[in-house]
């Protein structure tokens, strides 16, 4: 049966209705999944935006060292990064998805991600990053979105069945059936 959008509830979830099932999808884990397959799926490096004003980032130890571990990686997925002292970096560009606010914390929690992955094969390292990028450049929940972008989400969510869960492992939707919602209400 077609999908009918209900609409969205707390800036947060959408609310479809499709035959006798009332789908509730998470917008932001929902947005991450298809950012991350998009990035993913692309063999080329992912373009870099220079900053307009580079941003100092001072690491500790073996933060430096996985910087030092994983920079060409880094440069591939578009983060540009220059030593600049002894222990301090100079970040110049980011991946062009993500937003320059988001560059320091984005950096710092695939520098986490990577220092606990042990030794990770190229892959792996490729993919530790991509989520973080695919999930700082996802709208959030809480964002004004507009009724053409939420149509979008649910196409894609709903034309596609690889779409389960957000790289990080969250439920993209919930779906209740009409008996669930009738046994809530005592009608059943």
């Amino acid at each position: 049966p077609p999908a009918r959008l209900i609409g969205e509830a707390m800036h947060t979830y959408i609310l479809v209705e499709k035959g006798e099932t009332l789908i509730l999808i998470d917008k932001h884990a929902a947005h991450e999944r298809i950012n991350f397959d998009r990035m993913r799926q692309s063999p080329a490096d992912i373009p870099s935006q220079t900053l307009l004003e580079p941003l100092p980032f001072t690491p500790d130890a073996s933060d430096a060292d996985v910087l030092q571990q994983y920079g060409d990686v880094l440069a591939e997925l578009g983060f540009t990064l220059e030593p600049f002292g002894r222990n301090d970096y100079i970040l110049r560009g980011v991946p062009a998805q993500l937003d320059a606010a988001d560059a320091l914390p984005a950096l710092e929690e695939i520098c986490a991600q990577l220092r606990h992955g042990a030794r990770m094969d190229a892959q792996s390292v490729r993919d530790e990053v991509l989520k973080t990028v695919a999930c700082k450049a996802a709208i959030k929940a809480g964002w004004q979105t507009s009724d053409e972008e939420l149509r979008r989400l649910v196409q894609e969510v709903l034309t596609r069945d690889d779409i389960k869960y957000c790289p990080h492992g969250r439920p993209v939707c919930v779906t209740l059936t009409k008996r669930q919602l009738e046994k809530q209400f005592k009608r059943a």
